[in-house]
């Protein structure tokens, strides 16, 4: 097994009969420190669901009714921060879909409320770095480098379709996007933004030699 699998991977799986031995389960095996991620539970459904963040441990453990999938009692699973990090991206995606698009939220309070929401999964996120806050500093700035370079090789990749579809021809841009559904404007932008960052390399680099 990978360690990527193992890190992943539940550290124990439980089956209990109902939600009252399910919380006492919990109960027995987490700190007093421990606490459950209200709003995401919230945001999971809680008729079905629970979440708890345990700070001594630096685990989550997660409880579910199998009642949905026609399973019978509550499943307890004690997980690494990564693998409960992968359990709630998908609500994570959910709440990143309304902060983009405004007008997805229907009532006042639902963006307060993802936004604990968010508060809960970065504490999460914390548990998957060191707990020294000076290396926990230097391994979040590591990661948003990181995602910051992955980000740019698919704008790099982005940019570089845009101008093999458009080509040599007159009218290259129109037709582009008419395929794509974005105005003329927003592909000619692209293209300048790539020629833009393209300059801006090759002037770096030349400023630096004798």
């Amino acid at each position: 097994m990978s360690a990527s699998a193992q890190t992943d991977s539940p550290l124990s799986t439980t089956t209990v009969p109902d939600w009252e031995a399910a919380e006492a389960y919990l109960a027995e095996h987490t700190s007093s420190s421990a606490y459950r991620l209200a709003t995401l539970i919230t945001q999971m459904g809680s008729e079905y669901h629970e979440l708890v963040l345990d700070p001594e441990s630096r685990t989550v453990w997660w409880a579910w009714d199998g009642v949905p999938l026609d399973k019978e009692g509550w499943t307890v699973e004690h997980l690494t921060p990564a693998a409960a990090a992968d359990l709630l991206e998908t609500y994570v995606d959910l709440i990143e879909d309304r902060r983009e698009d405004p007008s997805l939220y229907m009532r006042p309070g639902e963006a307060d409320e993802d936004m604990d929401a968010m508060d809960e999964y970065a504490a999460v996120l914390r548990l998957t770095v060191p707990e020294d806050p000076a290396d926990a500093a230097s391994a979040i700035r590591h990661e948003r480098r990181r995602l910051a370079r992955l980000d740019a090789r698919w704008g790099w990749t982005y940019a570089e379709l845009i101008r093999d579809l458009v080509g040599t021809e007159r009218g290259g841009k129109a037709r582009v996007a008419r395929q794509l559904g974005r105005s003329e404007v927003q592909i000619g932008r692209i293209i300048r933004e790539d020629d833009q960052r393209r300059t801006a390399w090759a002037d770096a680099v030349a400023a630096q030699l004798p």
